[in-house]
């Protein structure tokens, strides 16, 4: 990596993570430019798409994050649920608001670029548990049970077990409550 690349990924980085907007964003650059050259929030995240090897799919969405305009709504022009246009009325084809999509796969596959991230990863090939005894999620039956059974696919069960190989990941999806956003509906 590049100085540039550095000093525009730890921006980047920031805006991200303290939920800036897109024109605070520019606001910054603009206040530090005589200082500090940062590129576009668009070319750093064409940058950081070359860097990565993973691009996000922009979805266009709801103003207000009631829905996605995509799949069965693809086509609909304003938002199911609160009525709020999908278009910009200055800029009739552009979308008001979208989100980036991050593949899970894509996401995955990164993790074993770290070799400290393949160590934290790889804890769960090499627990090892205690008959009788819950101290790990690892330990818990439901786990345990799919641990015996192999896989099916399609009707057709593979020569291996559930969790049996040293790069299988295990992960849980909780969405109880979750807002895309984090913000409450109207």
């Amino acid at each position: 990596l590049t100085d540039r690349d550095r000093d525009n990924l730890r921006a980047f980085s920031l805006r991200l993570k303290t939920n800036m907007s897109r024109a605070d964003f520019t606001e910054l650059r603009t206040a530090f430019a005589h200082k500090l050259a940062l590129d576009s929030e668009y070319l750093v995240e064409k940058r950081l798409g070359v860097l990565s090897d993973i691009v996000p799919t922009k979805i266009d969405c709801c103003v207000n994050s009631c829905m996605a305009f995509t799949g069965p709504h693809v086509h609909e022009e304003q938002c199911l649920y609160c009525g709020e246009s999908r278009f910009d009325k200055d800029h009739p084809r552009q979308c008001r608001r979208h989100f980036s999509y991050l593949p899970l796969s894509s996401q995955l596959q990164g993790l074993f670029h770290d070799p400290s991230t393949v160590r934290k990863l790889r804890y769960r090939y090499q627990y090892i548990s205690e008959r009788d005894t819950i101290s790990d999620v690892f330990d818990a039956s439901i786990y345990r049970d799919l641990c015996q059974h192999r896989v099916v696919v399609d009707g057709v069960a593979q020569p291996y077990h559930y969790f049996s190989g040293k790069n299988d990941i295990a992960f849980a999806l909780a969405t109880d409550g979750y807002l895309l956003f984090g913000r409450q509906r109207k």
